[in-house]
């Protein structure tokens, strides 16, 4: 690959963000089988007004030297991908990125290596990058890539380095006795940051939007949109008896029209015939909102729905759906009890953290069986020092040896959300804790939070004798005789209280380490400008939970508006409550701390 033209300095980085993606190993599951579509921000973006290359597949998981192959459309990836190798078809041109000795090189790539002081892809191999076509004589020619081609080849790299891990595994598809993995459909967008020297239009983000398998199909956003928005998936309009054939509700709270906003009962409602996410009191309204709004939002709902059973977390044995919040704490026997005080409205007269508590800890997780919920005390675990690294819920009722009856996982949520994002998604924490130093958190917006400190002791317990964390808990709910208060939560968490709006506070504060905002909604209040302002300029960590997908989405544009990318794509909180809430206007999946997602990571 010659550099005539191009930045050094770009160079360097498409080399950085190759050695990236090579330390991911995504050949340990991909096999050239698995194809790839991918879109790196607007059709209008690139020579021709079309995505440069919109297919790959990767190569060499199955033998052979490794990398990956982009191709002009996926029509000509299904006619040269092969069982065993890439079949040469006549005038058909793509994109090969392989990764190749050093030795084994040209030497003119080998003195570019030296001279530039390139980073290597593992321990010794390099990315070789060329475009080839088969000549209809069937020989081969070689091109060297243009900028804007290595323009596209980088960004796919730096967003296909985050989200391949995300596959999912279809047990249920497939050949029966294949080898090769099957993966449920698949689909996410990533920010990528331009380097300086190919960032055009003064936009130095770009949204890149990579499906599996490939063939999704998009329509553009308005003119009015970023350079960096991302696509919309497009819906064909619907047939009459879409609005026809709406299928009822069958819950039996009230519910709320998506169009009129008028109160319904859940066996009288309807919802869409399509997605059956969003609900309506008459196929009048629905008529009208598909034609105002969701038609541009159907298939995307319908997406979200489909992902229903993945994200229910089916090892728990106490009732999961807590459509009326109260006839679910009812069933259990903690209705007005305890910490189980703020999962209801009954008690929405009383300031956050002002619950009042009688008796001791029996009591606060609502007077369940005392081997039903976590003891104050430290792990008498003796084989592991240090921090218990957790994968989700059944290794932690498992280490707690809790019964799956036990229903303290909704409010544990919180604060077990909160240890994984300290020693799991977050590197810099994680090796402050492992290195026996503190941890500054700054911890936005608390509200049913600030009456289960309690349940924050486990933070402390599975730090196992290694670090500490300090929460500083900012938000206008914390009460005012509260504010400017420290508690000790065991001996390894101490959690501070300050009342008011975190970009007013926040020069008051020690510097944190990490910011979390949980269930954030960072679409709803206008308060949050300010504060994501400052985690822009102060260029931390920052971790955000939401309860649904649709708030994710919504979240993102939040956040590139701002001007930050996400470099923690939105993915499932292994920690998220297992119980599923119910909202007035949607049947979308939703539960508290649902998905996770990262800026500044």
């Amino acid at each position: 690959m010659r550099v005539d033209g191009i930045a050094p300095n770009f160079i360097k980085s498409v080399y950085k963000a190759s050695a990236a993606l090579y330390r991911t190993e995504p050949w340990k599951r991909l096999r050239p089988a698995h194809l790839f579509g991918v879109r790196v921000g607007k059709d209008s973006d690139w020579s021709g007004k079309k995505q440069p290359f919109p297919c790959v597949q990767f190569i060499g998981g199955d033998g052979g030297d490794v990398g990956f192959y982009m191709f002009r459309s996926e029509t000509d990836a299904k006619k040269m991908v092969g069982s065993r190798e890439t079949i040469h078809v006549p005038n058909v041109e793509l994109l090969r990125v392989t990764y190749e000795v050093e030795y084994l090189m040209f030497p003119s790539n080998r003195k570019m290596i030296k001279s530039l002081a390139l980073e290597a892809s593992g321990s010794d191999r390099f990315p070789v990058i060329d475009v080839a076509r088969c000549t209809p004589s069937g020989d081969l020619r070689f091109r060297n890539p243009t900028i804007e081609e290595l323009r596209f080849v980088y960004a796919f790299m730096k967003a296909i380095s985050l989200v391949h891990s995300l596959l999912q595994v279809d047990r249920e598809s497939g050949p029966k006795y294949s080898t090769v993995v099957c993966f449920e459909p698949f689909i996410e967008t990533v920010d990528v940051q331009w380097p300086p020297d190919v960032a055009k239009g003064g936009y130095d983000l770009v949204a890149v939007t990579v499906s599996h398998p490939p063939g999704q199909a998009y329509e553009e956003r308005s003119s009015s949109a970023s350079a960096g928005s991302t696509p919309t998936k497009y819906v064909e309009p619907p047939r009459e008896d879409t609005f026809n054939d709406t299928k009822a509700y069958s819950g039996t709270g009230l519910r709320q029209c998506a169009m009129c906003e008028k109160e319904v009962h859940g066996e009288q409602s309807l919802c869409c015939g399509r997605c059956r996410a969003v609900v309506y009191c008459s196929s009048i309204c629905q008529k009208q909102h598909w034609n105002d709004t969701h038609k541009s939002m159907c298939g995307l709902y319908k997406a979200m729905m489909e992902r229903e059973e993945e994200l229910a977390i089916m090892i728990f044995l106490f009732p999961c759906s807590a459509d009326q919040p109260c006839k679910w704490l009812e069933s259990l026997g903690i209705h007005q009890k305890g910490m189980w005080r703020r999962k209801c409205s009954c008690y929405s007269h009383c300031p956050f953290g002002l619950l009042p508590v009688k008796g001791g800890l029996q009591e606060l997780w609502g007077g369940i069986d005392e081997f039903e919920y976590p003891h104050d005390s430290p792990f008498n675990n003796h084989f592991i020092s240090g921090p218990f690294l957790l994968s989700g819920w059944s290794e932690y009722y498992n280490l707690r040896s809790l019964p799956l009856s036990s229903p303290v996982a909704d409010i544990l949520s919180h604060p077990l959300t909160v240890y994984h994002i300290l020693t799991t998604l977050n590197i810099s924490s994680k090796n402050l804790i492992l290195k026996g130093k503190e941890v500054i958190v700054h911890y936005l917006g608390p509200e049913g939070e600030l009456d289960w400190m309690p349940a924050f002791a486990e933070v402390g317990h599975l730090l196992n004798g290694l670090g500490n964390v300090q929460i500083v808990m900012v938000g206008p709910e914390v009460p005012t005789n509260l504010s400017g208060t420290t508690s000790g939560i065991g001996s390894r968490v101490r959690v501070n209280l300050v009342r008011g709006v975190y970009q007013v506070e926040a020069s008051y504060l020690p510097s944190p380490h990490v910011v979390i905002a949980l269930n954030s909604r960072l679409d709803s209040y206008s308060s949050w400008g300010g504060a994501i302002d400052l985690i822009k300029s102060l260029g931390v960590p920052a971790f955000f939970t939401d309860q649904s997908e649709v708030s994710c989405v919504n979240a993102k544009q939040v956040l590139r508006n701002a001007g930050l990318h996400i470099t923690h794509p939105v993915t499932p909180n292994p920690f998220r409550s297992p119980v599923k809430n119910l909202t007035a206007s949607y049947n979308l999946p939703s539960y508290s701390n649902g998905f996770v997602f990262g800026v500044n990571t």
